[in-house]
């Protein structure tokens, strides 16, 4: 049996994951950090699920300001995907892209193929990260994009160019 940490990361690499940026504001103070691990976690009412690394700016934020927008990638964001990944140190992820302030108060891209602005209404502790179960109080979409996608280290894009009712 095999359940090495480096194991195991190197099996999830393997896990394709459609690529959001959580974001979460509190006052002038404004986080955020790319994820994989989002998810659908009821239709009603609308909820998300996010895990979410407790050693984070990101996450000591979130767990402050109890707010957090869910920003969908489509293709033209990789790079602002790496900057939010930590792919360029020292910067400020959030220059280089229209950011709106959302119902919620948390930062939102403004031209996100579709967002979710969430009250974080539980935050359970997971090991290294925090299960993030949040009430989305509103849903933006801005239509349809390829989508970004993340697997094997890589982030790559899928044509979803048909038509999703709203």
């Amino acid at each position: 049996m095999n359940r090495s940490p480096d194991m195991f990361r190197n099996a999830m690499r393997l896990f394709v994951g459609g690529v959001t940026l959580l974001t979460t504001a509190d006052g002038d103070a404004r986080r955020g950090m790319t994820a994989t691990a989002v998810c659908s976690l009821s239709a009603a009412p609308p909820r998300l699920l996010a895990c979410v690394n407790m050693s984070g700016a990101t996450y000591r934020l979130m767990a402050s300001s109890r707010v957090m927008t869910v920003n969908l990638l489509g293709a033209a964001h990789e790079a602002l995907a790496a900057r939010f990944g930590g792919a360029v140190p020292d910067s400020d992820p959030f220059e280089g892209a229209a950011w709106l302030e959302g119902s919620n108060g948390a930062p939102r891209l403004a031209d996100a193929p579709a967002a979710f602005e969430c009250a974080i209404g539980e935050l359970i502790d997971a090991g290294t990260h925090a299960i993030v179960i949040a009430d989305v109080h509103n849903v933006v979409v801005a239509g349809i994009a390829r989508p970004l996608i993340h697997v094997n280290g890589r982030f790559a894009h899928v044509d979803a160019t048909d038509h999703v009712p709203l």
